[in-house]
């Protein structure tokens, strides 16, 4: 066994990226979607898996900063709107499949697949009157994320240059009124990044 996996752990080739976000929380709010973007970075480690003719699996472990802007639209009672403005950082662990593409001396991949998110450090503002404490993330943002990874990527003498988007499908309030949608968090980021072949 260990024999006949030396030829598939000889192309594992592992990788390094750092990039710049668009991260930010969109929300339906009456007919129409809004997002509430800011800028964000990501650093990640990642490896290149071959295990099918041109597909390979492509893990990553990233440190990423997100966050945006949502309402909490409050008409009960007579409470007026909130807007939450959150900062965080993230343990992202994208686990994509790629088709890769070679086209005279550049490769393309394109993927896709799940991104597990596990929220770390962060900070939340409030503007808006109404709130009876300071809101904190752990009150008002789930610890965990899911969404969809897909992206591209073109790599030339094994520097390559990506665009992820990241879509959430997990509503990150912790509670909501019952007229107001769910929160996700969604970014694209734009990534430079090499490999170790």
């Amino acid at each position: 066994m260990a024999t006949a996996a030396m030829p598939v752990a000889a192309k594992v080739t592992f990788g390094v990226r750092a990039g710049l976000a668009r991260t930010a929380f969109t929300q339906k709010v009456d007919v129409s979607y809004q997002s509430g973007a800011r800028m964000g970075y990501s650093v990640a480690g990642l490896a290149d898996i071959p295990f099918y003719r041109r597909f390979s699996f492509r893990p990553e472990v990233a440190l990423v900063n997100r966050g945006g802007t949502y309402l909490t639209l409050r008409n009960e009672a007579g409470l007026p709107q909130l807007e939450y403005n959150a900062s965080y950082y993230s343990l992202q662990i994208p686990l994509t499949v790629a088709f890769n593409i070679p086209i005279s001396g550049v490769r393309m991949a394109v993927y896709a697949g799940p991104a597990p998110d596990f929220r770390l450090e962060g900070k939340m503002k409030m503007t808006g009157k109404g709130e009876e404490a300071p809101p904190t993330l752990n009150k008002k943002m789930k610890a965990f994320d899911f969404s969809i990874n897909s992206g591209i990527a073109v790599e030339y003498k094994n520097i390559f240059f990506a665009i992820d988007a990241f879509n959430g499908i997990t509503d990150r309030r912790v509670d909501r009124y019952d007229n107001e949608s769910p929160v996700y968090q969604n970014s694209i980021t734009f990534s430079l990044g090499y490999f170790f072949r």
